[in-house]
C-alpha cells in the first residue's frame, strides 16, 4: 500500500524519506483533494494486459512510453512503478510538499499543471513507465511557467473544489 506524508524542510539527501517530526501522514483521499493526484494499483508483471491501466489510457487518450527539478506538464501524466522504490513529491494547494512513496504496481495520475518531482530512494533501483498524451516530453519549470494557461486552470480547479468530491470510479467491463 502506498504511503504519503508532508515533507520536512531538510534539503540534504533528497533520497531520504524526509518525514516531519512527528510524521504527518496523508491519506489517498486527502492527496486527491489537495492536489488532484489519483492512485491506482496495477499488476507490474503484466501491465500491458492490466484492465485498470488499459481503461485509463483509453479513457484519457494517453500514450505509453518507457522510461530534480519541480515541474508540471500540459497534460495529465501517468507514472507506473515496475521495479524498485521511489518518491513523487507533489505540491498541494497550500504550496506544501507531500511525499508519496511508490512501489511496484503503484500508478499515480498527476493532473496537468500540478508541480511535482521524482527521486529514487537510497537503494537506487527503479524501473517505471511514463504515460503521456503527447509523445514529446515537455516539463514546465517554476516560477517561469506559473502564468501558463494550464497551470492557472489547475489552480482554479483546486480552489473551486474540483477534487473535493468523491473520485470518479472507473468501471471495468
Amino acid at each position: 500500500m502506498v504511503r504519503a506524508w508532508f515533507m520536512d524542510d531538510d534539503e540534504t539527501n533528497p533520497k531520504n524519506e524526509h518525514q516531519r517530526i512527528p510524521p504527518k501522514f496523508v491519506t489517498l483521499e486527502e492527496l486527491y483533494k489537495t492536489s488532484g493526484v489519483e492512485y491506482f494499483q496495477v499488476n507490474p508483471e503484466n501491465y500491458i494486459a492490466d484492465s485498470t491501466l488499459k481503461e485509463l489510457v483509453e479513457e484519457r487518450g494517453n500514450n505509453i512510453q518507457q522510461v530534480v527539478e519541480k515541474h508540471f506538464h500540459s497534460d495529465d501524466q501517468f507514472r507506473l512503478v515496475l521495479e524498485g522504490c521511489g518518491y513523487f513529491d507533489i505540491r498541494d494547494k497550500y504550496d506544501e510538499w507531500i511525499r508519496v512513496e511508490v512501489l511496484p504496481g503503484d500508478l499515480l495520475v498527476i493532473p496537468a499543471g500540478c508541480y511535482h518531482r521524482f527521486m529514487v530512494d537510497n537503494r537506487d533501483v527503479y524501473k517505471g513507465l511514463r504515460i503521456l498524451k503527447d509523445p514529446v516530453y515537455q516539463a514546465n519549470f517554476r516560477p517561469a511557467c506559473d502564468e501558463m494557461k494550464v497551470r492557472k486552470e489547475y489552480v482554479k480547479k483546486l480552489y473551486n473544489g474540483a477534487f473535493d468530491g468523491p473520485k470518479e470510479e472507473i468501471v471495468l467491463v
